[in-house]
């Protein structure tokens, strides 16, 4: 399905970092000023000559907690996904679309995080407010520039380049909501996953076809374009936004993969310290279609004093195509009696993602761990199938 293009469009980028913007050795993030002076002095004539329906402009006002205001994305913590959707909320009213510049390592994290900070739901999982402008996340294996005897000259073999340009000319087609950028292919954000550290081709989306493809001509295939006339209610979704950044200490969330362990009793001894520690999630990267080593009974206990002791716990499956269904292995059977929620085909970072900002807003909706568990177990912004 062919997709109609904007003809005026305001575009703001947002640098965090990453290897897209990073020089030296060791390869370290420059200061988002610089690198945008970098962008508009080597590459300006060519964006505007190659875009004219573009106005395209460097945001700068972003900062993070470094020497240079911004992150290696190995460093990206959950109040950054809130730095960044604070961002793009003071910005909204000012531009037509937003592309993220961001490091490879946690690009799928952010993404799969921007959508739940962005929209607001009620217990029943239905839209409250929500963001209709297009947020694309883009970066690069190798980066855009690199140092020489005349100061920084564009990185010739770098991906940078295409995937900054078919981040903004996939903004032209208006899909809302967030989506990930990468070696010509645009994709749903929250259901992305890094699958390569060699390859330009970064990314992938196991359980969803791509949205567009970049070559001669950029037809998107699927999701309608962005309802810019849509209330989207932005103190609803600050105030939730305010909420989470603030309750993010108190309710952390980690990933524990399942694997094959022994002596007896050590997963659920870490189920166990997890709690103890104040963990309030605990995705449980499962084998397969989400099965969990029973261990004798003892994970299956452990699991059941997580969830008394108010703590949530997912089931996710390890592989890329992995999906969690209903238990059907007697070897996973027990799982569906502890009442951890299956998360479906979501991956399992967009399960930590959703985990994590759940939890953290639960206090400020009135959410009881109920409300909590029936919410990971449905599809909010198209995590899961």
């Amino acid at each position: 399905m062919g997709q109609a293009r904007q003809d005026h469009m305001r575009i703001c980028i947002i640098n965090t970092g990453g290897t897209i913007s990073s020089i030296g050795k060791p390869l370290a993030p420059m200061p988002a000023a610089r690198f945008a002076e970098t962008v508009d002095r080597l590459l300006g004539p060519s964006l505007t000559a190659a875009m004219p329906w573009a106005r395209i402009h460097f945001d700068t006002g972003l900062h993070f907690d470094s020497p240079t205001g911004t992150l290696d994305s190995s460093e990206v913590r959950p109040e950054d996904w809130c730095r960044m959707a604070g961002r793009i909320l003071d910005l909204h009213e000012d531009f037509d679309a937003f592309v993220i510049l961001h490091g490879t390592d946690t690009m799928d994290f952010t993404a799969a995080a921007l959508p739940l900070l962005l929209n607001v739901f009620d217990a029943r999982g239905r839209a409250r407010a929500g963001l209709a402008a297009p947020v694309i996340l883009t970066g690069a294996q190798l980066p855009l520039f690199r140092e020489s005897a005349a100061g920084l000259v564009l990185n010739a073999g770098s991906d940078g380049f295409a995937n900054l340009c078919g981040a903004l000319e996939a903004a032209r087609l208006g899909i809302a909501g967030v989506t990930i950028l990468f070696d010509g292919t645009l994709m749903r954000g929250n259901r992305a996953l890094k699958v390569s550290t060699r390859d330009f081709a970064a990314f992938e989306t196991p359980h969803a076809a791509p949205l567009a493809r970049t070559g001669m001509a950029m037809p998107a295939v699927s999701d309608a374009p962005a309802d810019r006339a849509r209330p989207i209610d932005a103190g609803l979704i600050r105030a939730q936004l305010d909420a989470i950044r603030a309750a993010l200490d108190d309710h952390p969330v980690v990933e524990l993969p399942c694997v094959p362990i022994q002596p007896a009793g050590l997963m659920a001894g870490m189920i166990d310290d997890l709690v103890a520690r104040g963990v309030r999630g605990i995705v449980l990267a499962g084998f397969g279609a989400g099965n969990v080593p029973s261990d004798r009974g003892l994970t299956g206990q452990a699991i059941r004093r997580a969830g008394a002791a108010g703590v949530l716990v997912v089931i996710a499956s390890r592989p890329i195509r992995g999906a969690v269904g209903d238990f059907d292995y007697a070897a996973g059977a027990w799982i569906a009696g502890t009442g951890a929620v299956p998360g479906g085909d979501a991956t399992p970072v967009a399960l930590v993602a959703k985990a994590t900002i759940l939890s953290a807003a639960a206090g400020h909706h009135g959410w009881d761990a109920a409300v909590v568990r029936a919410l990971m177990a449905r599809g909010l912004a198209g995590e899961r199938g």
